[in-house]
């Protein structure tokens, strides 16, 4: 009965964000931005999720200009939706240097969306999906084959988080 709580808590959050994006649409900017957390295991808050966080932003803010900002927190962890003038293309090439650059990367979500709400993704671009945080293959790839415990993606997480 935990999970089944735990798992109507995360969608009911997924739901939330959702929905707070779609009234930033359509939007006067170039390309909208979400950075939230990528974490395995159901910790999705506390000091790790939040020192990670800070330093996504942190480099986020550094590599792109942001018009305006919001930044919440909910079941899912913290997140925050900004503006940019920047074309979507370009700030999702910015997103996924971003994401691909540190270990710690890999840990963040970047998504990006054009004006009218439509997510920019690696296909578009014709780049390669995002490598799991534990081996080379494709993460979508590991996850549907199920090839690691969630053991031992928290347990790379946390050491990830850790040496940040």
């Amino acid at each position: 009965m935990q999970y089944d709580a735990l798992r109507s808590s995360l969608l009911e959050a997924r739901d939330r964000r959702q929905a707070l994006l779609d009234s930033w649409f359509p939007a006067p900017f170039p390309a909208t931005l979400m950075l939230s957390l990528n974490l395995p295991g159901d910790e999705k808050s506390g000091e790790r999720a939040e020192r990670l966080f800070r330093w996504g932003e942190s480099g986020l803010l550094e590599a792109l200009p942001v018009l305006c900002a919001t930044r919440r927190s909910d079941q899912l962890g913290p997140f925050a939706l900004y503006r940019t003038g920047l074309e979507a293309g370009a700030a999702k090439l910015i997103a996924i240097a971003l994401e691909s650059g540190h270990p710690a990367g890999r840990l963040l979500d970047l998504d990006i969306y054009d004006p009218s709400g439509r997510p920019l993704n690696r296909a578009a671009l014709e780049l390669p999906p995002r490598s799991c945080l534990l081996c080379p293959e494709p993460a979508l790839a590991c996850i549907r084959a199920n090839r690691h415990t969630s053991e031992a993606l928290k347990a790379r997480a946390q050491m990830v988080i850790d040496a940040l």
